[in-house]
């Protein structure tokens, strides 16, 4: 008798900026994992990212190297991803889900994410408050202001 063949892992792939890499990150890549075996993230690119709010301060190539630095995410693809993610993305590299915060209305979620809704491709995750990269840059500003900074403006 054989042994039945392994079980494949299940992927699931997040899309993101992942500028200024926090402890917020850290724990959306853990929940998102958490719907299966290995994580893999796809970065929007700086020019993508400015459509539709603040361009990332990290360029696009360093937002790569810090993610890929990080234990939970198993690969990072490395090139721009579209801001649209369709079955046919997912299935390019063999994830069964997406996963993002709920920081975002259903209405957008379905703009975003459109087909995989009804299909249950997409998980939805409590997003992290209390730490943003919008919080980061507005803590530098208030240091800045206040002159507790090694640097002077």
């Amino acid at each position: 008798m054989t042994d039945p063949a392994p079980a494949q892992p299940v992927w699931v792939y997040v899309d993101c900026v992942c500028d200024l890499f926090h402890m917020g990150h850290v724990r959306f890549f853990e929940k998102a994992r958490s719907f299966g075996d290995r994580l893999v993230v796809g970065l929007h690119s700086d020019a993508d990212v400015a459509s539709y709010k603040p361009a990332p301060i990290l360029s696009f190539a360093e937002r790569l190297e810090v993610v890929r630095a990080c234990r939970l995410v198993d690969r990072v693809i490395e090139h721009p991803v579209p801001l649209h993610v369709t079955a046919a993305h997912l299935d390019s590299f063999g994830a069964r889900y997406v996963c993002h915060a709920d920081d975002m209305s259903p209405e957008q979620l379905d703009y975003w994410y459109g087909e995989l809704v009804p299909v249950g491709r997409l998980k939805v995750v409590p997003y992290t408050t209390g730490i943003s990269s919008r919080d980061i840059v507005a803590r530098v500003a208030e240091r800045l202001k206040a002159g507790t900074l090694r640097i002077k403006l």
